[in-house]
């Protein structure tokens, strides 16, 4: 994939970066942090930078860990509705084959009873 350089600026803090995402894409993370970052230090001037940086990362942090939680969660269910779907379509299968067994018995039974019947009819006409 291609590198692409980037200049963002955080905090007024200026960085040179060099990614495979899309400078738009870099620059609208940048902005995100930068805004952050002025909020943080707006409701508590006595918080250094660093600090905030920090504490912002571990914002961040237990986003991604939330998210990766949730996706874990969503992967198990999917896996769980997948057997489901398994065992349903077993399932299925089983009672076709069953059904199909019943009509064959069931025209055997009819094709038995015509000849019975067939059978019997001479007798009825004496």
């Amino acid at each position: 994939m291609e590198k692409n350089k980037v200049k963002v600026t955080i905090a007024g803090v200026d960085y040179a970066l060099t990614t495979e995402e899309t400078p738009e894409y870099t620059t609208m993370l940048a902005a995100e942090i930068d805004e952050k970052m002025k909020e943080l230090r707006a409701a508590n001037p006595f918080i250094s930078t660093n600090q905030a940086a920090v504490l912002i990362a571990l914002d961040y942090a237990n986003s991604a860990k939330k998210a990766e939680q949730s996706a874990d969660n969503l992967r198990a269910q999917i896996k769980d509705y997948l057997e489901d779907a398994s065992q349903s379509k077993s399932e299925r299968d089983f009672y076709k084959r069953e059904i199909d067994r019943l009509k064959t018995e069931q025209k055997a039974g009819a094709a038995q009873i015509n000849l019975f019947s067939s059978e019997k009819e001479p007798d009825s006409a004496k």
